[in-house]
């Protein structure tokens, strides 16, 4: 078992983002959450606090993790857009099949809590608007560099990528159809470069 003063970190934060990402908040017993981090329940209480508190700290991770992809992968490419098309289809398809759930993590765990858990709530509605302010800024940026129409309202086009983005995880959930997911990319990105007016 680890000592609370010498585990790594970012380790136990991706054991328990994999693990609260599979299984879901409720769905996620503390004794599973011992095992998978291996650490007893007075060092996961010394590190984190409480099962909230450390699921708190792992909804941060994992939105923290999403904005730095956008930053490595798309706000230094010289075509945003572009980038950020082919992080889309790596996120959402996800072709090495490595992630744990279909869905993405904040928008499984509003489907998952009622109002009972309202603060772990009130977090993942932040978080959806941290990572939807990001997209806009994606879009700036591809503004700027001439590969969106100067008449983009990239906060419209933000939101809808979100709507966009949960909807086809939820789709691929159902369906395992990615070829119609790609399709689906590939026609939001074409609608957003030549608008119909």
């Amino acid at each position: 078992m680890a000592n609370v003063s010498k585990f790594d970190r970012a380790d136990v934060l991706e054991k328990a983002t994999q693990l609260f990402w599979e299984r879901g908040y409720i769905g996620t017993s503390t004794r599973e959450l011992q095992s998978a981090l291996d650490m007893r329940p007075g060092s996961i209480y010394a590190a984190f606090g409480s099962k909230a508190d450390l699921f708190a700290t792992v909804l941060n991770h994992y939105a923290q993790a999403l904005t730095e992809q956008l930053n490595t992968q798309v706000m230094n490419n010289a075509n945003a857009l572009q980038a950020f098309q082919q992080l889309l289809h790596d996120l959402v398809l996800c072709p090495n099949n490595t992630r744990p759930s279909e869905m993405c993590m904040l928008a499984k765990t509003l489907a998952e809590l009622d109002e009972s858990h309202s603060e772990i709530l009130s977090l993942v509605r932040t978080l959806l608007n941290q990572v939807e302010a990001r997209f806009a800024d994606v879009f700036t940026k591809a503004k700027e560099q001439g590969n969106l129409p100067a008449g983009t309202d990239v906060v419209a086009a933000a939101k809808t990528l979100q709507i966009s983005i949960i909807g086809w995880r939820s789709y691929l959930k159902a369906t395992r159809d990615t070829q119609v997911v790609e399709q689906q990319i590939e026609q939001l990105f074409q609608q957003l470069t030549h608008p119909i007016h």
